[in-house]
């Protein structure tokens, strides 16, 4: 029973995680300057609150299912946490850019940044199929 509720809400901070990763990249590829500030000013108050809240969840909740109920033995696993980790440093980047983009709404990203959202969609449906196939 416990496992089912460790695993329900390591899904649950995942999809609040990677919608919050895409609502980010939305806004730093898609809001001209001319707004930037007022968007990334609410933006970044969301970002810090329920997005890095959801990431550390997904660790959390993460690393409890892997140590505790399935191990590391699959291959399988080794690639989804390269893969999850990528999209952490992905994340650090965007609220980095954001910040920099709030003081300066005339500044704009790498190209890494801005093409986030679908660096973050074609991650997240690996992540599921490894999770679910378990290929290797």
């Amino acid at each position: 029973m416990l496992y089912f509720v460790i695993k329900g809400l390591h899904v649950a901070s995942d999809i609040i995680w990677v919608g919050g990763m895409l609502i980010n990249a939305f806004v730093i590829g898609m809001v001209p300057p001319p707004i930037r500030t007022g968007v990334i000013s609410a933006l970044r108050r969301y970002d810090r609150l329920v997005t890095t809240t959801a990431l550390g969840g997904a660790w959390l909740f993460g690393l409890t299912l892997a140590f505790g109920y399935v191990g590391f033995s699959g291959g399988w696993l080794h690639l989804k946490l390269l893969i999850v980790v990528m999209l952490s440093a992905l994340h650090g980047m965007q609220s980095a850019w954001l910040r920099r983009m709030e003081a300066n709404p005339l500044i704009d990203p790498p190209a890494f940044v801005t093409k986030g959202m679908p660096i973050v969609l074609v991650s997240t449906v690996v992540v599921v199929l490894l999770a679910i196939i378990k290929p290797f």
